[in-house]
């Protein structure tokens, strides 16, 4: 069994420096209100297979703090999240140094809420703004949720004044 994940260890390191379409980045986040406190960091790895589709694998933290007023008593209940994030994009189109995509998401909760899991489409436009650098913007998300987001069923988010926004260093 050793031997079997060495072999694979070296033939994605093979593949991934061959070719130097790998990148790395993520987001954080943060978003502090007098009664509501949330940070985030979203670190991701991925890979470039041709100039229209990628992978990536991405985990998430997130910690939430909720502060609520009972009977003059402040009541604070703190929540942590951790997911596994796996995706696939599809670049559907380039002009320039902008690109369209539709990210397919998988998003499996890995701390308490073990059993959560989403499956969304999430549409954005990343701008390559030097040979290294690339911002990407997603503006939104449609797909099944099992209480990842808070929902059980068919999710529809298309929140513009919020959008996701990640930073990547292309190797």
């Amino acid at each position: 069994m050793k031997k079997l994940f060495l072999v694979l260890a070296l033939a994605f390191a093979g593949i991934f420096t061959a070719n130097a379409q790998v990148w790395v980045g993520g987001g954080l986040g943060a978003s502090i209100q007098k009664n509501h406190t949330s940070l985030s960091i979203a670190p991701e790895v991925g890979y470039a297979i041709n100039d229209q589709w990628q992978v990536a694998l991405g985990a998430g933290y997130g910690f939430n703090q909720t502060k609520v007023d009972v009977l003059g008593e402040t009541i604070t209940t703190n929540t942590n999240t951790l997911a596994l994030q796996p995706y696939v994009r599809y670049v559907a189109t380039t002009v320039g140094k902008f690109s369209l995509f539709f990210d397919l998401c998988g998003d499996f909760g890995l701390l308490d809420d073990a059993r959560d899991y989403a499956v969304t489409l999430q549409p954005g436009i990343a701008w390559m703004a030097t040979d290294h650098w690339t911002a990407a913007f997603r503006f939104g998300k449609v797909g099944y949720d099992h209480n990842f987001y808070g929902t059980d069923g068919f999710l529809m988010n298309c929140d513009l004044a919020a959008p996701q926004i990640r930073l990547y260093y292309n190797f």
